[in-house]
């Protein structure tokens, strides 16, 4: 399938011919009220799934369907449709986690709710996350939950000083560090995953009997987001 199909499909409000359809790159179908938004992970959940479209290719999550999961294909099928209340399914809700836990804005998103039929309380959720320009990616989850706990946006970035604070970068200045040069996404990844790795590590260390240069500590964060070699 593509992005285009699954958007003929929603339009045309043919979501039966979804029933055998495996999920791929272009749309995640979800059973009735599949975030619980009055927890941390719930909303966490929700960013994450928008997230991965919004950096890829775009696609669409559905709710409103059962799945199964097909083992040896590492994926799920549709298997019926389980349509929800209108009530169930609040579009602002969902809106307004989107804009509070995704940075920046994604362009185009779309929230809405289709009756099975004209007038019906029940039908589907769609969640429309269009392709993206390069220039805009890459999307991030501004609030990161693990093993229930929310965790402090730290793990975006670095930690600069500032004044007589050790202030974490914020999502804002991290992404506008990761525009520059547009490091190839894994590659990225892997090294704030060290520097993470590395911040954790001396958290939980003994604090050192002399604090590090400022100056020479900036200029290795520097080196690290133009890759420069040391």
């Amino acid at each position: 399938m593509s992005f285009q199909s699954i958007k003929d499909i929603v339009e045309s409000h043919l979501f039966d011919s979804l029933i055998g359809q495996n999920e791929d790159t272009w749309f995640e179908a979800k059973q009735k009220n599949p975030y619980d938004f009055t927890t941390a992970a719930g909303r966490y959940e929700l960013a994450k799934d928008v997230c991965a479209f919004a950096n890829g290719e775009g696609g669409f999550i559905l709710i409103g369907f059962q799945t199964e999961p097909q083992i040896a294909e590492s994926t799920d099928r549709v298997i019926a449709i389980d349509p929800a209340l209108e009530t169930e399914f609040s579009g602002p809700q969902y809106e307004g986690v989107i804009k509070e836990h995704i940075y920046p804005t994604i362009k185009g998103l779309k929230v809405s709710w289709i009756p099975t039929s004209p007038g019906s309380a029940s039908g589907f959720g769609i969640l429309e996350i269009p392709p993206q320009a390069s220039k805009s990616k890459y999307f991030l989850a501004a609030k990161v939950v693990e093993g229930g706990t929310q965790l402090k946006q730290i793990v975006f970035g670095l930690v600069q000083r500032v004044g007589s604070s050790n202030d974490p970068l914020t999502v804002d200045q991290l992404h506008r560090l990761m525009q520059n040069g547009k490091h190839p996404v894994p590659e990225t990844l892997l090294r704030l995953e060290d520097k993470i790795d590395s911040l954790l590590k001396a958290q939980s260390s003994p604090a050192p009997a002399a604090p590090p240069n400022p100056e020479l500590f900036a200029e290795r964060i520097n080196r690290l987001f133009r890759e420069e070699p040391e």
